[in-house]
Parts: C-alpha cells; sequence; structure tokens
C-alpha cells in the first residue's frame, strides 16, 4: 500500500474544532487528489494523493462487500444493516479524526492512515459474515451476548437478561462519566442499546476486526465500533 511513508504532513486531511471535522469520504473525492495516484509518495502533494487513492481503493471494497451482505438479507435485516452502516461511518469519521487533536506534524497522517485501515477491517467483517439465507432476518440467540466481556485498558460489558431484553453494565472509557446501565434489546443487526443519547449495535466480532492490541487473536468478541470492542472472558 502505497500509504507506507511516515514523513511530511497531509494536509488536506487538517481540520479545525471551529470548521468540524474532515470526513472520509471529503478526503478520497477531494478533486485534488484523483487518480492515477502518482508513482512515489514523498512530497506532501505525492502523500495527499496517495492517501486518497488508498481511501478509495479500500471503501470501494467495503461498499462491494456491504451490497453483497444485503443481498442475502430480507427486508428487517436489509433495514438492521443499514442502522449498522450508518453507525460504522459515524464512527469511522469519529474515531479517526480523534486521533489527530494532538496536533504534530504526524497528526493528519494519522488520521488518513486510520480511515485507510478501518474501512480495510470493515470489509474484512463484511466478507467473513457467513450466509444467512432464509433466515437472516432472525436474530441471534441470547446465549451469544450474556456473560462477561473484556476490553482494554479496564474496560467492560457484562451482559444479563432483564426480562424480556438485557441489563447491560458497560465500562468504555477510563472517566468517571464513561460508565453506565443500559437496556438493550435484540436486532437482526445484534444487541442494540442506547448509551448517553446515541444507539449503539454490539455485535458479534473477531478481536482482530477492532482497533486494541489487547483483543487481538480472540475469537469471541463484540464490536461497538472499530475502537471499542470486547472479549469473552
Amino acid at each position: 500500500m502505497r500509504l507506507s511513508v511516515t514523513t511530511g504532513l497531509i494536509a488536506a486531511v487538517a481540520f479545525t474544532t471551529q470548521a468540524g471535522a474532515q470526513t472520509a469520504g471529503a478526503f478520497m473525492n477531494d478533486p485534488a487528489f484523483q487518480d492515477p495516484p502518482p508513482a512515489r509518495c514523498v512530497s506532501t502533494l505525492e502523500m495527499q494523493r496517495c492517501a486518497a487513492h488508498d481511501l478509495r481503493v479500500a471503501d470501494a471494497r467495503m461498499s462491494a462487500q456491504y451490497a453483497a451482505v444485503r443481498e442475502r438479507l430480507r427486508p428487517a435485516a436489509q433495514r438492521a444493516l443499514l442502522s449498522e452502516q450508518r453507525v460504522w461511518l459515524r464512527s469511522r469519521d469519529r474515531d479517526c479524526v480523534a486521533k489527530g487533536q494532538s496536533g504534530g506534524s504526524m497528526a493528519s497522517l494519522n488520521v488518513a492512515r486510520c480511515w485507510v485501515n478501518v474501512t480495510n477491517k470493515r470489509a474484512a467483517a463484511l466478507t467473513a459474515r457467513p450466509p444467512q439465507g432464509s433466515n437472516a432476518s432472525a436474530v441471534l440467540p441470547a446465549s451469544a451476548f450474556v456473560g462477561r466481556w473484556r476490553g482494554g485498558e479496564g474496560t467492560f460489558m457484562k451482559i444479563t437478561r432483564r426480562g424480556s431484553g438485557f441489563a447491560i453494565d458497560n465500562q468504555w472509557g477510563l472517566d468517571p462519566d464513561m460508565h453506565g446501565i443500559y437496556s438493550g434489546s435484540l436486532t437482526p443487526g445484534g444487541l442494540s442499546f442506547r448509551r448517553n443519547g446515541t444507539m449503539q449495535i454490539a455485535r458479534p466480532s473477531a478481536g482482530d476486526a477492532i482497533n486494541l492490541s489487547a483483543l487481538r487473536g480472540k475469537r469471541d468478541c463484540l464490536m461497538v465500533s472499530v475502537d471499542e470492542g470486547y472479549c469473552r472472558y
């Protein structure tokens, strides 16, 4: 992949909190960085064009896999997949842009790398989904979610049954206000719950699809976003 150069600044992905965060879509569709990509990725402009090209390739692959999965699903499951994809798209921009907020000459390059990496991981996760056939709209059993799940750096998710739904005891960060107990319900897309006003979906995943080194190599995990996940213990 051309985005192997680690020097310089990708000015096109610079953003300010006043103007709002740059999005992956805006970056890869910027008319200044259209194909064909340059033969080298050395100068600032070359690095900009190479990064945008790599993101377009990753995004096209991911979109094709999304379409292939959607084609197999019944209408209810298609709607759940669309909701899941929208959550993922928002998390791609939010989580990756956050990697550049520390500033410095590498900040924008880190954002672009993140966009490429998480898009490739999303494509791989969609590719790995088993065919669901005529039962595509069915939800997973409660046993796929109930239990204790551990993330990195003290984060966790404890899921128990509560009546016809679920109670989700979730520590998703180190700050005191990043902990709560939430009500969840099963949908074709996974275990849905509202956390601090935002709908989240926990869905089965391999640890390698989540940007947490503590989850590498683990197979029985739940993904909430590309940077948030938990594996069973």
